[in-house]
């Protein structure tokens, strides 16, 4: 019997079928079937075993709890070696259906999460900042973005050297890494793309808290838009989010807001810019769709730069 049985006895369960779930992930992870020996009824699980160099999760997990369990369906957590965790399993993440969607179930959708967002963000924070580090912007995803473009127009025809242009100059502009957050610290998931996030029986949910930080609540609003593609959408929940801190008691004035709005969303699209050329030079992406997602995000930095600088005037 393995260990990972032997865990399973322990809460009385019986191993019926095991999947192992590819993709790029930093330890195992496994979809389960059980017979819960106890009430005779079968459950479905997720069991994740960390990679001993990204396991900082399980500090998250354990150390808060009571601040995740509302939004995270965890059901157990082994802290001895191999660090594991059991979760419900929640099916498929909404990124897989998004896109098929009419535009109203988009924004209701989106709506659904940004409410389950502002009431982690309006959660009790006091204890959560003896764990949890205090985000910043930094130079990493700037550094890393201008060597993915710099690759890309060493190696293909039509990249263009104005990518870079426009990387350097938002950042050089703005004065980016010497932001400060205007907003209140708050607790932040830390990455809220869409295959992190799951609507089950009538709920939204959020797995994968390995990058959870005190930060400004638009940090995890500005990753949420790294997977919308059209205008309408990100305006949308930029206008929206705000009303739903209001709603939870977090009054931020308009330049405050917009001021962290626009200094994440182009720090984080920038991360995301170099991340999607990661997967293309991996051969998960087409070069007709890297080159419509490059220009797509370099538009939307050269936005947010025009738009932050304007408020200079």
């Amino acid at each position: 019997m393995t260990h990972f049985e032997k865990r399973l006895k322990e809460r009385s369960l019986k191993l019926l079928n095991e999947e192992v779930i590819d993709g790029a992930h930093s330890g195992n992870i496994y979809r389960i079937d059980v017979l819960d020996e106890v009430n005779n009824q079968t459950a479905n699980y997720i069991y994740k075993e960390f990679a001993a160099d990204r396991n900082n999760e399980i500090d998250i997990y354990t150390n808060l709890a009571d601040y995740i369990k509302p939004f995270s369906k965890l059901v157990k957590v082994w802290d001895s070696s191999p660090q594991a965790i059991l979760m419900e399993d929640l099916k498929s993440p909404i990124k897989e259906t998004f896109n098929q969607l009419p535009l109203k179930d988009k924004k209701n959708l989106l709506e659904g999460i940004l409410h389950r967002l502002s009431v982690l963000h309006s959660s009790n924070y006091i204890s959560a900042t003896e764990v949890l580090p205090i985000h910043q912007i930094n130079s990493e995803w700037r550094d890393w973005c201008l060597d993915q473009l710099k690759r890309l127009c060493s190696t293909r025809k039509w990249a263009k050297s104005e990518w870079v242009h426009t990387i350097d100059f938002s950042f050089e502009q703005l004065e980016i890494m010497n932001h400060k957050y205007r907003c209140p610290l708050v607790i932040t998931h830390g990455d809220p793309h869409m295959e992190n996030i799951f609507y089950h029986k009538g709920q939204v949910w959020f797995i994968d808290w390995e990058w959870a930080a005190m930060g400004s609540p638009l940090r995890d609003i500005t990753i949420l838009l790294q997977d919308l593609y059209d205008i309408e959408l990100i305006q949308y929940v930029e206008k929206s989010y705000r009303s739903y801190l209001h709603n939870e008691k977090i009054y931020v004035n308009n330049e405050d807001y917009n001021s962290d709005f626009n200094y994440l969303y182009i720090d984080h699209t920038t991360m995301m810019l170099a991340w999607e050329i990661e997967k293309y030079i991996q051969g998960y992406t087409s070069e007709e769709r890297i080159r419509e997602i490059i220009d797509f995000k370099i538009g939307e930095i050269n936005r947010t730069t025009n738009e932050e600088m304007s408020l200079f005037k």
